[in-house]
């Protein structure tokens, strides 16, 4: 099994470079691990063996799957906004939790 994080050896035209794995994702009904060398390049290995990575070295195929990742799984360092600055926190910090519960007395009933 591949995880976001482990190392591994691979093959590419010839050379043995070490990569680490960014992403796992299903294109197509095939697995794909997307890896990046120590020079921060991305590649495209095929996963459908388990132990087996497979370079893909068609350039339109590693495009098209690296351009599926950015979609749907983006990039996860990309800021999705501060929760500060969001109008339901700002109405919801404003309340007083006292306010909220003042009609209600947990003192007066009975435990059963």
């Amino acid at each position: 099994m591949f995880l976001p994080g482990d190392y591994f050896t691979g093959r590419v035209l010839g050379d043995e470079i070490e990569f680490e794995i960014v992403a796992t994702l299903t294109y197509e009904n095939d697995d794909y691990v997307i890896a990046e060398s120590s020079d921060e390049e991305k590649y495209v290995f095929l996963a459908n063996d388990e132990e087996d990575l497979e370079h893909i070295d068609d350039e339109d195929q590693v495009e098209e799957i690296l351009e599926y990742w950015e979609e749907e799984y983006g990039d996860e360092k990309e800021d999705i906004g501060d929760w500060e600055d969001d109008e339901y926190y700002d109405r919801e910090d404003t309340r007083n939790s006292r306010e909220r519960f003042d009609n209600e007395d947990y003192h007066d009933e009975e435990d059963y």
